[in-house]
Parts: structure tokens; sequence; C-alpha cells
């Protein structure tokens, strides 16, 4: 499908925008990843725009393309509308069909609590400080199975869609900084994105803790999807004779993880390659 074509309005002083920030984000009243995001913009004098969009609610340099979404617009959203159509994929697949570089950012992901017990989601409301480090936290229940939630995220990465996740709207409001630095081909410091990454071995205490590390070295395999990963295979050894069923077998992993996979997995070793350490 072809893309749109860009569409460039320069500003008073003949400047293009380098940020465009749909109308319905900006509102001095309710603070989110995006106005505080704008407040830096406004720090160091960068030009930009506030208008609708019809798609995405933040355009950086280069096409990217940013959807925000709360955890509790996302987990809703998840659900349909009454003709059964999920609202978030089809954002989404706007997204993808408009812009190179499309990116959902989950605003509060990471502070959500899973309760497969109670197939159920809990989101922090409010956190009050009862004695030192001890905290009394109130929670929304939302009634959505954690799998569906997971089965969600990887259908949009799937996609083709980045899925950037926060703890609050402030950690939002710095990846959305480091977004635009690297839309911009800067360097960003102290980021996953452009920094070394070191993947320490800890002590290992038990055989389980040592099966799971075993398989949280392969790419897109966290230690969450390793222990789903030897549940359902109860070997590493029988896990990894039958890693090419693990899009089917295992909740949460998809094609293009598998493909990362199969490539660490069945790819010669090359010997003196230049990115060995001390090479």
């Amino acid at each position: 499908m072809e893309r749109p074509k860009e569409t460039i309005q320069l500003d008073l002083l003949g400047r293009a925008p380098e940020v465009i920030i749909d109308v319905h984000e900006v509102d001095k009243d309710k603070k989110n990843s995006i106005t505080l995001f704008l407040e830096k913009v406004q720090q160091h004098k960068i030009p930009y725009r506030v208008e609708k969009l019809e798609v995405g609610d933040l355009i950086l340099p280069n096409q990217y393309a940013i959807e925000r979404k709360s955890i509790r617009d996302f987990l809703n959203s998840i659900i349909g509308n009454k003709n059964g159509k999920v609202r978030i994929f089809e954002q989404v697949k706007n997204l993808v069909e408009t812009y190179k570089n499309p990116i959902l950012l989950l605003e509060g992901s990471l502070s959500i609590r899973m309760d497969y017990h109670d197939k159920a989601i809990y989101i922090p409301i409010t956190k009050k400080n009862i004695r030192g480090r001890i905290y009394s936290v109130i929670e929304e229940r939302i009634g959505i199975h954690p799998n569906a939630y997971l089965g969600a995220l990887n259908a949009i990465e799937e996609m083709g869609v980045r899925i950037e996740e926060t703890y609050d709207i402030f950690h939002g409001a710095q990846i959305l900084w480091d977004l635009y630095l690297e839309s911009k081909g800067k360097k960003i410091e102290q980021t996953e994105h452009e920094r070394a990454v070191i993947r320490i071995k800890p002590r290992l205490r038990s055989l389980r803790e040592q099966q799971i590390f075993f398989l949280a070295g392969l790419p897109g395999i966290s230690v969450s999807r390793a222990s789903k990963i030897l549940s359902v295979y109860k070997t590493p050894y029988n896990a990894i004779m039958k890693v090419n069923r693990w899009d089917i077998d295992v909740e949460g992993i998809g094609e293009k993880t598998l493909e990362k996979i199969s490539k660490v997995l069945f790819s010669e070793f090359e010997c003196g390659s230049k990115d060995e350490p001390g090479a």
C-alpha cells in the first residue's frame, strides 16, 4: 500500500516543525507522557505544532509515529465495541499503513499486576506510605485474562509495531524524549536502544534456575517466557528439539520472535569474528 504524501507547514520563522502533537493529547488540566514531553520540547525551543491528527498522537522526524495509550484505555480497547471490533487493532493498522516507524507507548503497563488465578489484571490507583518501606496500594480490577493481554501485545508486535512500556507518565515522557533524539539520529545515552547491554550470569542456586537461565539467553525470551516453555516441554532438551513449534504451543511467542531464535540456534558459528570479546 502506498503511504500518504507528507505535508509540511512552516511556522512564522520559516521553520518546519520537528514535533507534531494531536490536539486531543494536550490538556492543561490532565498530565500525561505527551504533555510532560511537550514541556521539555518547549524548554529546548524545538519547533512544534499542535493540530488534529487523523492517525497517531505524536509525530516525530523520520516518520516516527506514536500512539499513546494508558494501560486502562488499552485494556478496555481489547474488549472491543458492540460490533466485536477491537479498537486498538484498527488504530495500529492505520499507524502501520501510514508511517514507516509506528510505535505504541503503553503508559503504566510496567506497574500492573497480572493475576492468573483471578483471571484479571490489577492497575494501581493510589499508593500510601504507611511505615518506612511499607506501602498500601489501592488497585482497580480489570476483568481481562492476562493471556488475552499478552496475546494482544504479541499480535501488535507481529503487525510491525514497536511497543514501549512505561512505569508512569514521567517514565513515558523520558522515553518520548529518547525517541525524539533517536528519530533525529542522535546518540542516546543510558537507554536500552543505544547502550551496550551486559548479561550478568547470576549465582544459580537450583537446577530450575539453571534451566530458566539457559533458555532466557535466547532473543525475545524473558524469564517468564522461559518458564512457560519449560512448563510445556518439561525439559530444556525437549524444548530445543521442538523449537519450531514454540509459536504454536507456547502462548505469547510469535513468528518474528521464533525467526530470531532460529537464527541464533541454526546459524553456523564464525570463528575469529570481529564481534568476539577481545578480538
